[in-house]
Order: C-alpha cells, then structure tokens, then sequence
C-alpha cells in the first residue's frame, strides 16, 4: 500500500509539475509566435506599402520618360518630313535629322537603362526608328497589333501601357529572353499633326526585381504581383510559379479571397497573404500622362506578400538551446512560471491594444485629410491680412496653382476679380469683426485667365489666446450660372427657327432705340409675313410647313447684315429691326429679301417618295421707328398696316408706311 501511495504520489509529482509548467509555457510561446507573426505583419506592411511606392514609381517615370521624349523638338522635326514628298535637299536634311533622333535613342537607352528597346513606328505600323534589343517582335503581330491599334486612338499626352508578356527571343544564347511591358504614345510634327507612335519596351525583370528587392522579407515568405486575370508577373526565384502562369488555377483559394477587396490581409491556414491593388490607370497623378489606357481586363493588378505563419517546431528547430532551457524551466518554481507567463502575456495584450489605438488614430487623422483636401467644394484659410495659410487640392485645381505656389506666399483677394473685390472685402471684414463669420458672392481669376463664379462662407477660427485665421468654405457656381443663362437664352429664343421671340424684339428694341435717341441714327422696321401659309399647311402638312418657316429663316439671315435683328412674333410672321438705316434703305432691304423669297423654293416630302420644290412668297411692309415715341409697339404696328396693305393688293410685294 505505501509503496503504491508513493507511487502515485511520485507520479504526481511528475505529472502535476509538467501539466502546470506546460500550462504555463504554452501561453508564453503562443504569445511569442503571436509577437514574431505581429512583427512580420508590421515589417510586411512596411515593405508592402514601399514596393506600392516602388512600382508607382517606376511606372510613372516610365511614362515621364516616354512623354518628355516625345515632346523633343529634335523629334517633331523629323517626323515634319515623316510621309511627306520632299525635294532631294529637304529628303538630305530629313535623313541628317534621323540620324539626329537615332544618336539621341542611343544615348537614352544606356542613360534610361531599364529600357530594352526605343521604337517609333508610323501611323501605319512601319518602323522608322528602333535602337535596343534585336528580335522583338515587329509591329502589327500579336500583342504589338492591339498596342498600335489603341495608341492610335489617343489624345496628345495620353499613353497606352500593355500588359507584362511572355519572354521574347531577343536575347542571345540558347534561353529564352526577358520579360518585357510596352508602353506607347502618339507623336506630333512641329505642326500638331498625328505622324506616328513612340514605344518605350520596358525590361520587366528589371522593374521586377527592383520590387522583389523592395519586398524581400525572409526565406519563408515571398513577394506577390498579378494581374487582374491572374497571370504571375514575377520571376520562379521569388514565388511558386514562373513568369506568366496562372496563379489562379494554381492558388484558387488565394485568388478567391483577393479579388472582392482592393487591399488587406487574408488568414489561409499556414499562411496569411497581405495586399493591396495598384493601377495604372488611376495611379499615374504624380506622371505627367493625361489619361493612361491598358488592355481591357489586365488592370487593377495585385501586389501582396505571402508569409509563413512561425509555428512551435520551426522556432525549437530555429533555436536549439530553447530545448534546454526548457529542461530547466520545468524544475523551477511553477509559481514563477505562472507569473511570468500571466505577465508577459498581459504585457502582449496592452502593446496589441496600443498599437491598435495608435493605428486608429493615425487611420482617422488620414481620413480626415483625405476628406479635406480632395472635398467636393473648396476650402482655405487666411490670416489677418488675407494672407492665404492653407487651401485644399480642390480649390488648388480651380485656381491652375500648385500649393508651393500660394500658401504662405500670395493674398487671397489678389485671386478675386476687381468687379467682386469689394463684396469679398466686406465678407473678409465681418469676419474679423465682432460677428466672426461672413459670406460672398464673388469671382475668381484662375491661372489661365478665365473667371470662376463662387460663393465663400467663412468663420473665424479662435482660441483662449485670441483670433488665428479664417475657415472658408468655397462653393462652384459655374453650372448654376450656365444654367441661369441658358434659361435666359431659352425664354428669349423661338426653339422652331432659331430666331428671336417677340420678347427678345422688345428687349433689343429698347436697347436700340435709346442707342438712337443718344446718337440720332435711324431705325427702321420690317413686318413680314408668308403668304397662303394655312394653304401650305393645309396641303403638305405641318411638317413642311415647319420647313418654309426654317427655310425663311436662314433666308432672311443671310440678306440681313450683323447687327439686324429678326424675330419671329408667332405662326409665320416675323419682324426685322434695322439699325442706322434709313427708310429708303429699309425699302430696298425688304425687296432684295421679297425678291430672295420667290426665287428659293423649300424642298419637301419624303426622299424618293414624293420629294419635290415648294414656292412661297412673303407681303412685307417697312416704316421708320419715331423716337419720340416711347415704344416700338407704334412702329410694330404701322409695319403691320403696310403689310395688310401688301395683301389686300395682291401679296408679294413691299408697302411702306
């Protein structure tokens, strides 16, 4: 019996200790594996957002490369002779010229470097200049067909960027050669006419490996780049498949977690893959492109790193004296194992929870800037002299200025127009004063010289010491005033013919007559009015109809000079207001148009149905506007009587009153 009691006794004495020291360790090393997996997720974080940085940037001085290439003046006066029959002098100079632009790819490809090749083909496809590798493909096969095709559907400074594809047998020896991207833009003689597109062909694995050094993180882990169709666009040496295949069909389930977000972390058993999207497309601001464009279906691609989870057997094999330190922590004290594992643990926890905060601090503080600068409307901030000390990207854009430019270093009503300058003054001084805030209506001169209507609403901003500066809001009325306008234009226009209305007649009207009260000229006035207009209705429809009114229209604008104006006042008549001239003159504008009428026949019905010239003519009756009197209603009304009196005596014919 006591030796089976000691027996247990000592069996528990083994196994307690072991069960408790195990307990204990197993939060540390848990803990520990955390640590170190917290540690690479910050370290790849990092070097995520760097290789982010690195291929934007290198993408982006590619195509500065490209565009600042094509904008050479040695350039654009070679491609004046591109297609172009020359005299043998003219062909000599055009040739030295080449030879020009050839030295100058010769020099640029060694300088640029990552470059394999500088081409420039015509419109048509046809080389005309390449210096770098020999054996690439010639233009109009496979994917150099779809690059030309597509460059030669961009503005200036547009740039079209092709995807990474397979190796090309450019290389000498007996392998295959180095992945290369093409990137493209249309060239321009001195004269701004299209005569070609300059290709950049970039040597992939340099960009590549220039990322993958970027991103190195440690053995286990591996950098990560695909497109949006899931081709690998990095070399074997740094990832599980080679140059060009198919990630999707080799990693499915890593493909499927990347695709519905454009950046984050995935947790794949053994393995968490971190990543974000970079495109081309909308990634190029800090380029110098006006648009970029890609093969459909190839953008966004994904940059990520793929890192191996640390897990208890790699660290014991990793550190082989933790095998004996283990030995000895299993004598000691289980108490002290306890403690430190509890504190150690808490230790964890409170550094997790800081880095968190800390994240989210530094996560809103980004979001709030994000939201300032690029906001829907425009802000800035101004010191006690009007003195710009802060102005958002949207305000910046409105204006042409670039922010070195203006903050710190230009007064805010020097951007605000003389004709507004005062209403903004009186805003600004609210603002100082006892109220602390104000509101203008105002326009600002942009850098290129053309006016933006806005409206500012400010605050001032203080503290417990005093005044510091102005908050403003800055709102774009462009559309509402092009809206006001097209309205004003809409109430004063016939939408059948294009003319005046009679509203617009008596607004010029009033406008002209004092002109002449000021300066003595004469005015006359012409009521003109198509004759058998309801026959022609009646007979032919409104259609045509619609047509002789159109017809007359452009008739009679074509025989009235600048400054006339012609309104129609409602059905077919219509009234032409004659500036400086006189009653006599008016008389024989009436007839050259009564005349114009009669021998300009409208063409209606259907094509090849019943198509044909309809003839119409117009009674017309002129008279002197009086400037004694206060309105052109007399006028109007005297033209009327010649005209009734042009009808009653036949039709097509002028009466003057």
């Amino acid at each position: 019996m006591a030796i089976n009691v000691f027996c247990k006794r000592l069996a528990m004495a083994v196994i307690v200790p072991v069960i408790l020291v195990t307990a204990t360790l197993y939060p540390v090393f848990r803990a520990h594996l955390d640590a170190r997996l917290d540690g690479a997720i910050s370290t790849a974080d990092a070097l995520l957002q760097g290789g982010h940085r690195t291929l934007q940037k290198d993408i982006n001085a590619s195509i500065n490369h490209l565009l600042a290439t094509a904008e050479m003046p040695l350039l654009k006066r070679y491609l004046d002779g591109v297609g172009v029959a020359q005299s043998p002098p003219l062909e000599a100079a055009t040739q030295l010229t080449k030879a020009q632009v050839r030295a100058l790819f010769d020099t640029l490809l060694p300088h640029y470097a990552r470059y394999a090749q500088l081409s420039l083909t015509d419109l048509d496809g046809r080389a005309l200049l390449s210096v770098g590798h020999a054996g690439l493909p010639p233009a109009g096969q496979d994917a150099n067909a779809v690059l030309l095709h597509e460059a030669r559907l961009l503005a200036p400074r547009d740039v079209y960027l092709s995807s990474p594809r397979r190796r090309l047998p450019y290389e000498s020896g007996p392998s295959v050669g180095r992945p290369v991207m093409d990137i493209a833009t249309p060239v321009y003689d001195t004269q701004g006419h299209r005569k070609g597109i300059l290709r950049f062909t970039l040597d992939w694995q340099t960009l590549a490996t220039h990322l993958q050094q970027t991103m190195a993180l440690d053995a286990a882990s591996y950098p990560l780049l695909v497109d949006a169709r899931g081709t690998w666009l990095l070399d074997e040496t740094q990832g599980p498949l080679p140059f060009g295949g198919h990630f999707a069909s080799h990693s499915p389930e890593t493909w499927k977690a990347l695709l519905p977000r454009h950046h984050g972390k995935t947790d794949l058993d053994e393995r968490l893959v971190m990543f974000q999207t970079y495109d081309a497309r909308i990634h190029h601001y800090q380029s110098q492109a006006g648009m970029v464009t890609s093969e459909p279906g190839l953008q966004p691609w994904r940059l990520g790193i793929v890192l191996t989870k640390p897990s208890l057997a790699t660290l014991l094999h990793e550190e082989k004296t933790l095998l004996f330190i283990l030995l000895l922590l299993y004598l000691l004290s289980i108490a002290f194992g306890v403690y430190w594992a509890i504190s150690h643990h808490r230790q964890h926890a409170l550094r997790r929870q800081a880095q968190q905060l800390s994240h989210e601090a530094h996560q809103y503080a980004l979001d709030v800037r994000d939201l300032y600068e690029n906001a829907p409307c425009g802000y800035h901030s101004l010191d006690a002299d009007g003195r710009v000390v802060k102005m958002n990207r949207t305000e910046l854009a409105w204006l042409g200025y670039s922010a070195e430019e203006v903050i710190e270093k230009r007064n805010y009503r020097n951007f605000v127009t003389p004709e507004t300058r005062q209403a903004f003054e009186t805003a600004f001084q609210a603002v100082l004063g006892p109220e602390r805030e104000g509101a203008a209506e105002c326009e600002l001169l942009t850098r290129s010289g053309e006016t933006l209507p806005v409206v500012i609403q400010a605050t001032a901003y203080i503290t417990r010491h005093g005044y510091v500066n102005t908050r403003a809001m800055v709102f774009d009325l462009s559309e509402r005033k092009q809206m006001e306008e097209a309205l004003a234009r809409q109430a004063m226009t016939d939408p059948l013919t294009g003319l005046g209305n009679r509203r617009y007649l008596h607004d010029q009207a009033a406008r002209e007559m004092a002109r002449a009260r000021r300066s003595g000229a004469p005015l006359s006035l012409i009521a003109i009015d198509l004759d058998h207009f309801k026959r022609i209705n009646d007979e032919y429809g409104h259609d045509a109809g619609d047509l002789v009114l159109q017809a007359f229209a452009r008739t009679a604008q074509g025989l009235l000079r600048e400054g006339d104006v012609l309104c129609r006042m409602g059905g077919e008549e219509f009234v032409a207001m004659l500036p400086d001239t006189p009653l006599d003159q008016a008389i024989q504008v009436a007839e050259r148009l009564r005349q114009a009428l009669e021998n300009a026949p409208v063409e209606v019905g259907q094509e090849g149905i019943d198509k044909h010239l309809l003839r119409y003519t117009a009674s017309l009756g002129v008279t002197s506007v009086d400037m004694d009197e206060p309105s052109l209603k007399p006028a109007i009304k005297r033209a009327d009587s010649g005209l009734y009196e042009a009808k009653a005596q036949g039709r097509n014919r002028v009466v003057w009153m």
